[in-house]
């Protein structure tokens, strides 16, 4: 299996598990085929275009800063997607063209799904992930929530202001804000500490029953 194959295998499994997809492009002759990449890539482009215009980030600038994050995300999001999208779906020509056993393989891959599902042995489970993954996990969840907690009390503390604290006000509320985020750091650690003992704890039982 070359890697054009395999990955058109993995979009198969992933994304389009129905098969849909799938068959309705090998139903049809190769040249339509073509021209549906080729409408395909139009209408991505088209999208990506639309939503670069609509998530543009220079034209809210009344809203937080977290939330221009957010929609900057959102649009890169969009446009990775299509991307993935459309080579996945081009890759299909691959298994199109060569003698690969797609009907066999899916039967064989349900069955090895159907023993991870009874077993629980899912790779999104916790307990199935890597401590490195599962630490790289913690690290993104905290990251996320401190700026969350950051934009909403200085956005809140500047309101109450409006837009102008007095040098008392702000250096009180400097000191008020590293005592909390540092109290959000200790029971974050705490919690994600207590947290991956189970999954740890469980992960050891589990593969004991096996």
């Amino acid at each position: 299996m070359n890697f054009t194959e395999r990955l058109a295998i993995t979009w198969l499994t992933t994304f389009d598990k129905s098969c849909f997809i799938y068959y309705m492009l090998r139903s049809v002759s190769k040249w339509v085929r073509y021209g549906f990449y080729m409408l395909l890539v139009l209408s991505f482009v088209f999208v990506i275009e639309k939503a670069g215009q609509i998530i543009d980030i220079r034209s809210y600038d009344s809203i937080p800063v977290f939330a221009q994050s957010l929609l900057l995300f959102c649009g890169l999001f969009v446009k990775w997607l299509s991307i993935v999208f459309i080579v996945g779906v081009a890759a299909y020509e691959a298994l199109y063209s060569s003698n690969f056993n797609v009907e066999k393989y899916l039967e064989e891959y349900k069955s090895k799904q159907d023993f991870i599902k009874l077993n629980r042995l899912e790779k999104w489970r916790l307990r199935n992930m890597h401590g490195f993954f599962r630490t790289l996990i913690y690290l993104a969840l905290y990251c996320f929530l401190y700026l969350f907690l950051e934009d909403i009390l200085i956005s809140a503390f500047m309101d109450y202001y409006n837009n102008q604290p007095s040098k008392e006000a702000y250096i009180r509320f400097l000191y008020d804000f590293n005592i909390f985020m540092i109290s959000y750091s200790i029971i974050f650690i705490a919690l994600m500490l207590i947290l991956d003992y189970f999954v740890r704890k469980n992960k050891r039982r589990r593969y004991a029953g096996l």
